[in-house]
């Protein structure tokens, strides 16, 4: 899970500069169990700093991304989530509200690579799952 150290240390060592507002936005994803957008983050932070950019938001959420701390989710084409837990789970988003949650999923990416011949190694993998959550759907 990231911390505000973990990724003040991976900053630094990436040769970016630590400043408020990047501080802020790591403050923003520690210990985070929901899935914030680059605009959501950018709301929350944006009247206590006044100097941030949704360029930076982005800009820091690559970072992470690179460094492994946090992982930039694709489940929507139009908006991009971010997610701080690294641990291996799917997720789902309801095709109304666009809320997006964890799901529990077990999955061994090495057994790809020993499925086909085709493949050498297998470093990450995703799964998404589209339908209504259970405040969306028709009661039953």
């Amino acid at each position: 899970m990231l911390t505000v150290d973990k990724g003040v240390k991976y900053l630094q060592s990436a040769g970016a500069k630590i400043t408020a507002t990047r501080i802020a936005i790591l403050k923003s994803l520690e210990n985070r169990r929901d899935h914030p957008s680059a605009e959501r983050i950018f709301m929350e932070l944006k009247l206590s700093y006044p100097s941030l950019s949704i360029a930076t938001v982005y800009s820091t959420a690559s970072l992470l991304a690179r460094g492994s701390l946090i992982r930039i989710l694709s489940i929507d084409e139009k908006k991009v989530y971010y997610d701080p837990n690294m641990e291996p789970h799917g997720h789902f988003m309801c095709r109304q509200c666009k809320l997006v949650f964890d799901v529990p999923f077990h999955f061994d990416i090495t057994a790809a690579a020993d499925a086909s011949e085709e493949i050498a190694s297998v470093e990450d993998a995703e799964v998404f799952y589209y339908g209504l959550c259970v405040r969306c759907a028709p009661p039953r």
